[in-house]
């Protein structure tokens, strides 16, 4: 089974309905997750951010957030990334701009050894991380 991580601008566009906005390979993915095919990690960061995104009117979701947020990982294919102490020590390390959250998602896919679904410009010039989009 394919597993890997997601960022939370490809969450929120599949969530949204928002297909065109995505490849079509992580459409895919997204898709197999659904499925039970593909196992998706969420940081919990990436929930985080997306509730901040809300109560600031600038992402919007089809249901109101907690009940999507349970329902997806409720999902066989969308499993929870805690933050922990290992994952913040690891996204002290990096310095490839500014926004914690950026940081603390790669940190997760870094220490799972687990490729990270992003077109982040940033995230993606660094080559910290294997990237898939």
């Amino acid at each position: 089974m394919a597993i890997y991580v997601t960022d939370t601008h490809p969450l929120v566009w599949f969530a949204r309905g928002q297909r065109s906005k995505l490849s079509a390979r992580v459409l895919r993915l997204f898709r197999d997750a659904e499925r039970g095919r593909a196992l998706i990690y969420v940081p919990a960061v990436v929930l985080w951010e997306i509730s901040i995104l809300l109560k600031l009117s600038r992402v919007r979701l089809l249901q109101p957030f907690t009940q999507w947020a349970e329902l997806l990982l409720a999902k066989q294919g969308f499993e929870l990334a805690p933050l922990d102490p290992q994952v913040m020590g690891e996204a002290m390390q990096f310095s490839f701009n500014d926004d914690p959250f950026d940081a603390v998602i790669t940190a997760t896919a870094v220490l799972k050894d687990l490729p990270l679904i992003t077109s982040d410009r940033e995230i993606v010039a660094a080559k910290i991380v294997e990237i898939v989009w």
